[in-house]
């Protein structure tokens, strides 16, 4: 079954499995919805807690498993400030497409599908 077959190509079991499989869920589907939005950014801890409305300690627990994972790079500007972007060599850039490719009603029907997935297992 395909979440809309004219805006995605992928279909959303492989999606939904990705997602679970990777625990994207709550804050950690809202980081990558909105990373999905600005593939190529680099963004510092309070401009993502901000957008996220989510504590610093939090997003850096979230921010820590994705740098482990090897999703997301962490660089250090002159100033010793931490900035966070995407590794573009990590396949989930091919997820992140999918994702930024939808629209919110099928966001929404998404988020629902994989919450009731990690229920069942």
């Amino acid at each position: 079954m395909v979440i809309d077959s004219q805006c995605v190509h992928m279909t959303d079991h492989d999606l939904i499995s990705f997602l679970r499989e990777n625990d994207f869920t709550g804050h950690r589907l809202r980081l990558l919805l909105f990373w999905s939005r600005h593939p190529q950014a680099k963004f510092n801890l309070d401009g993502i807690a901000h957008v996220l409305d989510v504590t610093h300690y939090h997003l850096r627990e979230l921010l820590r498993e994705l740098i482990d994972k090897g999703m997301v790079e962490e660089m250090y500007c002159a100033s010793g400030i931490a900035h966070y972007s995407l590794n573009p060599r990590h396949a989930l850039g091919d997820y992140l497409r999918e994702l930024a490719m939808l629209d919110w009603s099928a966001i929404r029907n998404l988020e629902g599908e994989v919450q009731r997935e990690a229920l069942l297992v």
